[in-house]
């Protein structure tokens, strides 16, 4: 019934006057209770003003009366899904799909709603077919193309995805949420200068929601480290207390945040956040504190506090002498909790800050990295009752395995295996595997498989390898090497200076810092996990062969069988595969055998030295590519290379010249002009 009253109410919808809307919605409803628009525009009205059971009820009463009006269950179909009642939405929008001389845009909006409903109930396959029908009927439906990127890019069907979310950006504009998974997308395959240029697109985009912004800037953080540390990366960072799921929350101890400035006379607390492994991996900054707390600096009224996990209080209390360790309330550990208490002696602080924060005052840049040690120190007699039973194995390397983690995530789940995966260990000669795997129900159940089929692992079920992470630290510092997933297990080990090698991804993990190593870990060595064409079972091969000629010998070693000489593209091959002592050894070999020509030793030369600064050995590099530049002045890659090594030297002004020139020899390169862009220089 078209009234006024209706049209009045309806005005007021388009106006955006929700409230007034709402008002005269009701009065029409309550005057012409089987009029189907008014309970149509209530429905929208009152859910605009965030009443959703009203709106939910509106829509049903508005769908009853106008069972062939394609609004009316468009609405009540998104209503019902909204209010979590799946089963009821799907039969709406099917009951939408069926409706005689549908428009297409309404055809659309149904199998866009039946493929919500279908990945609801864990249906990916049907929720796609559904997703491209929705997009032949509109090729111009930008949120059939986002809910699909978004839907691909959970299944780790990155280009896919990408492809969908580029699509429905380019549609909209607007759609911050498509462009935010895009640039994670791009991420994912490696393409990091367009990851970060969707970001900033995002982030000067009006009308971007503050939410969406908090996520933009956090992943912006990350992606920035990803080329290596810097001012603008770190200060991002700050942004990860407003994200969307941060495994933290922000401590509210009541003074203020230290920016760096001098601590003298001033007591700092330093809290740890996130999981177990970030919190050993940015203690690993504590040390540079506690060097400068001497007595007489400590007689000035200057102190450090260090609030931790309760579980590293005694391992952390040794290493970082004099600096008081206290532990965090078991309250404020669970994830989410709100719990505001903390140790007494927390209250003498008169500056507090993350740990996560060091970074920006004690690790600017990769040059400052150069300062990591190993940094935690065992119990001497829990170590010496551990070196007992580790030597009862007998004779032979010690090697600890944690073969998986008890955090598993999409991201993550691609450096993580079981213990069978290991199996090619048992034909390692000289050896004693010792399972340093946490979680003692994994281990329960995969030792006793994989002994019954050849490989013997040492376990000790009397040692919480979870929660004493005392005894656990010390039984680690007793063996000779650590092979391990993404776990806090390689970060003890690295930090007690155990030889440690890690199943990572270099190109999206941010710890690397643009490196192919881990610069907080001076003991840890990155194995990288596969890529496209590969599999988990060809890094844990690669790390087997290096560590059968570690156990007997690289001229004993049985496999791989003795190579070729290697040629350049040999070398480069394993370079571009992340291999990457392999390939310093290719590079090496080669230079010592004599290159055919000096171009042939000229790129050699420069291949060698842009690895040492990928694997954040910028000192190393910097002579080998001037040796380049001094026999080839002309060779512009090589500057532009150069450039890189001395800003990671923190030699910014010559940095920057070395671009200009690679400019001035070739003034179409895009990547010195990126470089100089990035450095905010003129070229």
């Amino acid at each position: 019934m078209n009234t006024p009253l209706l049209g009045r109410a309806q005005a007021a919808l388009a106006a955006g006057r929700m409230a007034d809307a709402a008002t005269l919605c009701r009065e029409v409803v309550a005057r012409w209770p089987h009029d189907g628009a008014g309970w149509l525009a209530l429905s929208v009205a009152a859910a605009a003003l965030g009443q959703a059971d009203d709106a939910l009820a509106a829509a049903e009463r508005a769908a009853s009366l106008m069972p062939a009006y394609a609004p009316a269950w468009a609405n009540v179909a998104e209503q019902r899904r909204q209010a979590g009642r799946m089963a009821e939405a799907g039969a709406a929008y099917a009951h939408l799909a069926a409706l005689p001389g549908l428009p297409a845009d309404f055809a659309a909006d149904a199998e866009n709603g039946l493929a919500l409903v279908a990945r609801h109930n864990g249906q990916p396959l049907v929720a796609e077919a559904h997703w491209r029908r929705a997009i032949a009927l509109d090729p111009t439906f930008a949120g059939a193309y986002a809910n699909l990127g978004k839907m691909l890019f959970d299944q780790q069907a990155m280009h896919a995805a990408r492809a969908a979310l580029r699509q429905a950006v380019t549609l909209d504009p607007t759609n911050g949420g498509a462009r935010m998974n895009l640039a994670l997308a791009c991420k994912a395959l490696e393409q990091q200068a367009m990851a970060v240029e969707e970001l900033r697109h995002l982030l000067a985009q009006p009308g971007t929601s503050e939410q969406l912004a908090h996520d933009a800037r956090y992943n912006l953080a990350r992606l920035l480290l990803l080329r290596g540390p810097g001012a603008e990366a770190w200060a991002l960072h700050e942004s990860r207390w407003k994200v969307s799921h941060f495994p933290s929350v922000r401590r509210s101890f009541p003074v203020p945040v230290w920016q760096g400035d001098s601590l003298l006379g001033r007591r700092l607390l330093l809290w740890g956040e996130q999981g177990l492994g970030d919190e050993i991996l940015f203690a690993s900054q504590v040390p540079d504190l506690a060097a400068g707390l001497s007595d007489a600096v400590r007689a000035a009224g200057t102190d450090i506090l260090l609030e931790c996990d309760e579980r590293l209080v005694p391992l952390f209390a040794r290493s970082f002498a004099p600096i008081t360790v206290v532990g965090r309330p078991a309250a404020v550990a669970r994830s989410g909790s709100r719990d505001t208490s903390a140790d007494p002696r927390t209250a003498a602080a008169t500056t507090q800050l993350p740990t996560g924060s060091l970074a920006r005052y004690c690790r600017p840049t990769l040059a400052s990295f150069q300062a990591a040690r190993p940094f935690l120190k065992p119990d001497p007699e829990r170590v010496a009752l551990w070196a007992r039973r580790v030597a009862a194995l007998g004779p032979g390397l010690k090697v600890g395995l944690c073969w998986t983690s008890g955090l598993l995530t999409a991201e993550r789940a691609i450096s993580y295996t079981t213990l069978a995966d290991w199996l090619p260990l048992a034909q390692v000669p000289g050896i004693h595997l010792v399972s340093l795997q946490y979680n003692r129900d994994i281990a329960a159940i995969e030792i006793p498989q994989a002994r019954a089929q050849g490989l013997e692992i040492a376990d000790w079920p009397d040692l919480d390898q979870r929660d004493d992470l005392e005894g656990a630290a010390a039984l680690v510092s007793t063996l000779d090497l650590v092979l391990t997933a993404p776990t806090s297990v390689g970060e003890i080990a690295a930090g007690l200076g155990v030889p440690t090698w890690r199943i990572s991804t270099p190109s999206q993990d941010w710890s690397g810092l643009g490196t192919m190593v881990r610069p907080w870990y001076p003991a840890m060595r990155v194995f990288p996990a596969p890529r496209e064409e590969e599999t988990l079972a060809d890094v844990i091969q690669r790390m087997v062969y290096a560590l059968a000629a570690l156990a007997v010998g690289t001229a004993a070693a049985a496999s791989p069988p003795p190579a070729p000489p290697p040629t350049l593209n040999d070398a480069l091959a394993l370079h571009q595969a992340g291999r990457m002592d392999e390939a310093e050894a290719a590079y090496r070999r080669l230079l010592a055998d004599g290159p055919a020509d000096a171009q042939a030793r000229g790129d050699a030369l420069h291949l060698l030295g842009l690895l040492l600064h990928q694997a954040g050995r910028p000192g190393e590099a910097e002579p080998l590519l001037r040796q380049v530049l001094a026999a080839e002045p002309g060779f512009f890659e090589a500057w532009n290379s150069l450039g890189a090594v001395l800003l990671a030297l923190g030699q910014r002004t010559e940095a920057a010249e070395a671009w200009r020139t690679a400019l001035r020899l070739n003034p179409g390169y895009d990547k010195a002009a990126a470089n100089l862009g990035r450095l905010g220089v003129p070229s």
